[in-house]
């Protein structure tokens, strides 16, 4: 099987997943590629993998949505970068809807800001802000060791919630497929709990 997932999420959702469905499934190979939603649904469009959990931020892409995160300004909690005039940002590359989002508030709030670091790895992205580098924008499950988050009142403005979900490609539909999206579904779903709270 074959599966894609941005990193943002692979070192959250990743161990789960695989624990799951390699207790069902002992002897089933499982090849995982890391790479940005747009990426990944390319993949899936030339059939070179099986299964897809996307970022679905604004996507007009049908993915069927499990789980929902808040998105979150993020500083390193040992410096005060995010006091600096002109704040230096670490996002994504261009076609990151985060990135976009991240822009457009700062400048409806009219913050001076520069990019500093682009990269589509969520790691460098992180790095940079660990070191006091830069401040960027996470979802909750990207939280780590180090990071504080930021708020309103520090002036950073309410983020929008992303949506996470599962595309499917429609040439593969056996029974394996299936069952790792089920495995997926069953191990992220956070709709379900919020539904019940309601």
């Amino acid at each position: 099987m074959r599966l894609g997932v941005p990193d943002d999420y692979a070192d959250r959702y990743l161990p789960e997943i695989m624990a799951r469905f390699s207790r069902v499934y002992p002897g089933v190979e499982l090849t995982v590629i890391c790479e940005p939603t747009l990426d990944l649904l390319e993949r899936i469009d030339g059939n070179e993998i099986d299964l897809a959990i996307v970022t679905n931020c604004e996507s007009k892409r049908a993915s069927e949505t499990f789980r929902r995160e808040r998105l979150l300004w993020v500083t390193s909690n040992r410096h005060p970068t995010h006091l600096e005039e002109r704040l230096p940002l670490a996002l994504g590359r261009p076609t990151c809807s985060w990135r976009r989002v991240a822009i457009e508030r700062m400048e409806k709030v009219g913050r001076p800001y520069r990019i500093l670091y682009s990269s589509s790895n969520a790691g460098a992205v992180a790095a940079a802000v660990l070191a006091g580098l830069a401040v960027s924008v996470l979802p909750e499950s990207g939280l780590r060791p180090g990071l504080r988050v930021l708020t309103a009142a520090e002036g950073f403005p309410e983020l929008p919630s992303c949506r996470i979900g599962l595309v499917r490609n429609a040439h593969e539909s056996s029974t394996l497929a299936a069952a790792l999206a089920e495995h997926i579904i069953s191990s992220l779903d956070n709709l379900s709990e919020a539904q019940a709270a309601e």
